[in-house]
């Protein structure tokens, strides 16, 4: 029985593969890992799904000299890298070697299938969002007319978030804004990750915030998938604060811009937005002071023209009112003197008696009251405390008050007598109570 040495069978695989796959063909696969060694070479990994099982594989290669032109001309046309997870349409020649088995080199990759790949999952993705209420909902939240206090998602080191905080410190209207970076890679396979992780904390200090901005800017253009993927748009859609994006893109809107409440383009974009919101808010506040002091202005006027004449109507009624009541009030008067002097013709004796009877009634009432007046000055006097003194008595006092009950007062206690004439200061030896 004739048997095939290994590198025997290796070449006739070889052979057949050569003989197989003479030209290059073109290959619909996802990436499923792509990586660059020191001098340029970029391997990958190759894959084929069915659902979640994995239903092909195969290891593929692109030579430094290739790889410069496939990837700029690739990221040109996308305003993508290669990347993990990325359906791509290659030009492949297949190769089997003895040693290292079956591989592809991939000679070209064309752009326009991967474009239409990433929209394809672009609209699926957008289709989705709308379909469980998401894709509006961070827009349905009140922007402040005012927002002052602003949490930055952004990358420390990118030129944009430097660009924002220096139009922001620095504008010429003085307004203070206040402002904290959360911290997070802008692109790449750890800035989803990283963006969701501060949106969950900026959620946990949620009361300390007016807006969220999230902003990207100075570096790459290319690389920006993270913000088309279904994870971090629900994450900014379900965000309880308004997200205003500034993310730099120069092609379409991410689907994140498509979720936020408002969607700029740059950094600088959204510092200006909040300057030019507040800076319309002051000159709102300022045409309405304007405006009320007109207002105020002209109602004075009026009012002193209505009071004016309110005043002059007033006077004229009250010149005519005293005029009337003056002739009123003579008339009354010569009434009652007429009527008072036939009185007195008619009663002048009957006065005449009452007159002496209460005259004579009133010196007798305060001659009673004079006389009881002198008994009572008399008895307050022999009351007087200076007089009770002078009689023999003495006030006792403890501690700058009158003593009237000896139980106040214990062995070695100093007490103050006073006399008629003079003080007696004394020590208690003993003191008692009278049954």
């Amino acid at each position: 029985m004739a048997a095939f040495t290994l590198s025997e069978l290796n070449a006739a695989i070889k052979g057949a593969v050569e003989t197989a796959f003479p030209e290059t063909v073109w290959l619909i696969a996802e990436i499923a890992e792509i990586r660059c060694n020191v001098r340029g070479h970029c391997y990958l990994e190759l894959i084929e799904r069915e659902g979640e099982k994995t239903k092909a594989q195969i290891r593929a290669n692109i030579w430094a000299y290739a790889f410069r032109g496939i990837a700029a001309a690739f990221e040109r046309a996308t305003g993508e890298s290669l990347r993990q997870g990325m359906k791509v349409l290659l030009q492949v020649s297949v190769t089997f070697h003895e040693v290292y088995g079956l591989s592809l080199n991939i000679r070209d990759i064309d752009p326009a299938y991967s474009l239409g790949e990433m929209a394809r999952k672009k609209r699926e993705i957008i289709e989705r969002l709308a379909k469980e209420g998401l894709l509006h909902l961070n827009k349905q939240i009140d922007l402040p007319i005012i927002a002052q206090r602003i949490a930055v998602i952004s990358s420390s080191s990118a030129a944009g978030y430097g660009d924002f905080t220096n139009h922001l410190d620095n504008n010429p209207f003085h307004y203070k804004i206040t402002y904290k970076l959360y911290q997070s890679s802008m692109q790449g396979g750890e800035a989803v990750a990283d963006i969701t992780a501060a949106l969950r904390n900026i959620r946990r200090e949620r009361d300390l915030y007016d807006a969220v901005v999230i902003i990207r800017g100075g570096g790459s253009q290319i690389d920006l998938s993270c913000f088309d993927t279904y994870d971090l748009a629900v994450a900014v859609a379900r965000c309880p604060l308004p997200v205003i994006t500034g993310i730099g893109h120069e092609r379409d809107d991410t689907v994140v811009d498509l979720v936020a409440h408002t969607k700029l383009k740059t950094p600088t974009a959204v510092a200006e937005f909040l300057l030019s919101a507040m800076n319309s808010f002051e000159e709102k506040l300022l045409n309405a002071e304007k405006a009320l002091a007109a207002l105020a202005r002209e109602r004075y006027r009026m009012e002193t023209h209505r009071l004016g004449y309110l005043a002059q109507q007033f006077r004229h009624n009250a010149r005519d009112r005293l005029s009337h009541e003056r002739v009123v009030i003579d008339a009354l008067l010569l009434k009652i003197t007429h009527g008072a002097t036939r009185f007195i013709h008619q009663h002048g004796n009957t006065i005449e008696t009452r007159i002496r009877s209460i005259t004579g009634g009133l010196n007798m009432y305060f001659e009673k009251r004079a006389n009881a007046l002198t008994h009572y000055a008399q008895a307050v006097k022999l009351l007087d405390p200076a007089n009770v003194l002078q009689r023999g008595y003495s006030i006792t006092y403890y501690r700058g008050k009158a003593l009237t009950d000896s139980s106040i007062v214990g062995q070695g206690d100093m007490i103050e007598t006073k006399c008629f004439k003079g003080f007696i200061k004394s020590t208690v030896e003993e003191s008692h109570v009278e049954e």
